[in-house]
């Protein structure tokens, strides 16, 4: 049923609409977390710099125009790019350009949305788990095949400090046998791979102290996550020179409750661990709780996209997709 949408889009028999500005998404082939939100604060605070006025397009928590983590993270490190929620994209990108003259939109997670035509398909493997077990949802993790990254512009390897350099070259062969394959005679955009890594800038307390990730080294963390790849965020930890005694994973999007916050403090306690560590996503949430202010030495670890490989392609293409002043 997959393969019958796109290929009914494909070959145009289902409508796209188009918008009068460009549109850039921002999306992955599998389910779980690769990046996505970090990599729409770079295109964001990139388009911003250059006095684009940018805003982001989401369909809300499982398309009920909810908030969810990931975009009250996005609304507080993007003060200055409005948030359109509407699980209709193309109703909510019309509604971006009448409210707020917007001159680029940014459509979050949204490479499996093919009604809103985009100017520019952004695509995030995740080096850790990029390929999705080769299979789709629900024996694998893939939400599409993988033959569809044909349609995307930019592939980005993402964590890819996170494996070794084999492995990485390895994963960019075997995407750029699916990046070379056009979907039709049209489709001669000049397509790339980038590689990037998720970069630890600094530890923040709840009481708002700010630390040095150095302060890490040889600590004794309990570290708790409800994210889709928790997995990289514990070894981001160790990488840094944490003594990880106990790792607490929750489902994606997780909602904390007072329970939660007991046990986080017996765990610490029991363990004997100097910090609990968890990360920005989580802790949006956990401090709307009265109880989390019990939770002594929590820290949450801020991390932002550093691109590596294809930076100066990336940027330049993310200028051509609206040229500056004009």
């Amino acid at each position: 049923m997959v393969g019958l949408r796109n290929w009914m889009y494909d070959r145009g028999w289902l409508p796209v609409s188009r918008l009068p500005v460009p549109v850039i998404c921002v999306g992955n082939l599998t389910a779980g977390g690769t990046g996505k939100t970090p990599m729409v604060m770079v295109i964001c605070q990139y388009l911003r710099q250059q006095g684009v006025k940018v805003v982001l397009l989401s369909r809300g928590y499982q398309g009920k125009g909810r908030e969810n983590d990931e975009i009250r993270l996005l609304r507080e490190a993007l003060p200055d790019v409005p948030v359109i929620m509407d699980s209709d994209r193309v109703r909510g990108g019309r509604r971006a350009i009448v409210e707020h003259q917007a001159e680029v939109l940014v459509l979050d997670d949204g490479f499996q949305h093919r009604r809103l035509h985009r100017d520019l398909d952004i695509v995030l493997l995740d080096c850790t788990c990029p390929f999705g077990y080769n299979h789709l949802l629900p024996r694998g993790l893939l939400r599409e095949p993988l033959q569809q990254l044909r349609r995307a512009d930019v592939i980005v390897l993402t964590r890819q400090d996170q494996v070794s350099q084999p492995e990485v070259q390895a994963i960019r062969e075997k995407a750029e046998q699916f990046l070379q394959k056009p979907i039709n005679n049209k489709d001669r955009n000049k397509k790339f791979i980038a590689t990037s890594r998720h970069q630890p800038v600094k530890l923040a307390s709840s009481t708002g102290e700010e630390l040095d990730v150095a302060s890490l080294q040889g600590k004794r963390v309990a570290a708790f996550a409800g994210i889709g790849n928790p997995d990289s965020f514990y070894r981001s930890l160790r990488q840094l020179g944490a003594v990880v005694v106990a790792e607490f994973s929750y489902a994606d999007h997780h909602h904390y409750t007072d329970k939660d916050c007991a046990y986080l403090r017996e765990a610490q306690s029991r363990e004997k661990a100097d910090w609990l560590v968890t990360t920005e996503k989580d802790w949006v949430k956990l401090r709307d709780l009265p109880a989390s202010a019990k939770l002594e030495k929590l820290y949450r670890l801020r991390i932002e996209l550093a691109l590596m490989d294809g930076r100066e392609e990336f940027f330049s293409l993310l200028t051509k997709c609206h040229p500056i002043g004009n």
